[in-house]
């Protein structure tokens, strides 16, 4: 058994998602296949289209053998703190022998001198860093000059300043970089492997071919609310399970939807808005101030932004308020080197021989059904992470259920079982 583990969000699960699953496999050899797949709010700070079991479905439908949930605490943060999470989950499971994941540079080897450089951080190097941020550059250009100077000194690639810096500033690269720190980090036994991104950039919002960024589905659906919208740029397999959802009447979740709550929520934590997670530099006095005059979400979130404050920050900021993850909780959890739990979302046969697996090598509890766990309340970890999962969906589930309130039957993490897949 060779298992490949995959580090996504499939929101939703479409053609470039299905491209890359099939050259990773080639790539690394494998025979199997893990996905640790972010719940129902994600890296960007919003919530994701479809539920966790639903997207979980759709991937092994498309050839995913086993579907495992990040926890939320990580699934909502910056590329570090979610990279951390994802391999530490991988890591613990101990039978994973390599990921593979997307990037503009689709080389490995450039990737992985980069992110050894950070990791050590040689003498060289330091000096280098210190010099430019004495000269008064912000962190990430400095940093971006002494690695280059230092890459340049010791030969170590050759490349030049330019595509050194547009390496260190795509999106992809980014979360790339921060799984091979990981890795080094845990020294862990996993072997990355990169596939260069096609056709389609991460942040594009068009759809000009059969291959398009996840970017460009979310918005075609938010200005048509119509799944057929999407047929051409997602496998027919997703499709199918998409459809069956509106036919259900569930449908797309966009962080409009959560406005509501989160206004009721920093109005009534207006004193305590620092204690949550990000929320530093001041920017809880700017979301309060604003909140009474803003009608959407989007209204907010441009009324705070400024050249402090990015969109991103602001988006994953706003995500913390709504979901409560304090700063507190956060520290307890951010440098953890190995993961309580896995929650299983879905699964086909080649799954169910991967579980046997990591039962024979990991003494990770495995939750396959909540009602049928006994939670311990004497780690603190498993449960600061384990009670945000469950707030997490309980948040997400008031909204998403607006449509069918009769099948709410309360916290749902306690009613639905992960999906096998025949």
């Amino acid at each position: 058994m060779k298992i490949l583990g995959l580090i996504v969000e499939y929101n939703p699960f479409h053609n470039g998602h299905l491209y890359h699953l099939q050259k990773s496999i080639e790539k690394t050899q494998a025979t199997h296949t893990i996905a640790i797949m972010s719940g129902n709010f994600l890296q960007r700070g919003e919530p994701a289209l479809f539920d966790k079991y639903t997207r979980a479905h759709a991937a092994v439908k498309n050839g995913v053998d086993l579907v495992i949930e990040l926890p939320t605490m990580f699934a909502c943060q910056s590329a570090e703190i979610f990279s951390h999470g994802a391999i530490t989950t991988l890591n613990t499971l101990n039978c994973v022998d390599s990921i593979c994941f997307g990037s503009e540079e689709g080389d490995i080897d450039i990737l992985y001198t980069i992110s050894k450089i950070l990791v050590d951080e040689p003498k060289e190097f330091k000096i280098c860093l210190k010099k430019y941020l004495d000269d008064g550059m912000l962190f990430p250009t400095a940093r971006s000059l002494a690695l280059f100077d230092y890459i340049n000194k010791f030969k170590l690639l050759d490349i030049s300043k330019e595509k050194l810096l547009d390496i260190l500033n795509s999106s992809n690269n980014i979360l790339g970089l921060e799984y091979i720190k990981s890795i080094l980090k845990l020294n862990s036994k996993i072997k990355p492997y990169t596939i260069t991104r096609v056709q389609s950039d991460y942040n594009s919002e068009t759809i000009e071919s059969n291959i398009c960024s996840a970017t460009a589905i979310r918005k075609q659906l938010k200005n048509l609310n119509d799944i057929s919208s999407i047929s051409k740029v997602v496998p027919n397999n997703t499709f199918d399970v998409l459809k069956g959802k509106f036919n259900d009447n569930f449908y797309p979740m966009f962080d409009d939807n959560y406005f509501e709550i989160l206004s009721s929520i920093i109005v009534r934590d207006k004193d305590i808005l620092n204690t949550y997670f990000d929320v530093n530099e001041g920017i809880e006095n700017r979301i309060y101030q604003n909140i009474f005059t803003s009608s959407t979400l989007g209204d907010l979130k441009e009324s705070i932004k400024s050249k402090r404050y990015t969109m991103t920050k602001i988006k994953r900021t706003l995500n913390n308020i709504l979901l409560g993850i304090t700063k507190n909780d956060m520290k307890k959890i951010k440098n953890i080197n190995s993961i309580p739990y896995i929650r299983i979302l879905a699964f086909n046969d080649k799954g169910r021989e991967i579980i046997k697996n990591i039962k024979n090598n990991s003494e990770v509890n495995i939750i396959n059904k909540f009602s049928n766990i006994s939670f311990s309340k004497d780690d603190d970890i498993f449960k600061t992470l384990i009670d945000y999962d469950i707030k997490a969906s309980n948040i997400y589930n008031l909204i998403y259920y607006k449509n069918n309130k009769n099948l709410l039957k309360g916290p749902m993490d306690f009613y639905i079982s992960p999906k096998y897949v025949k």
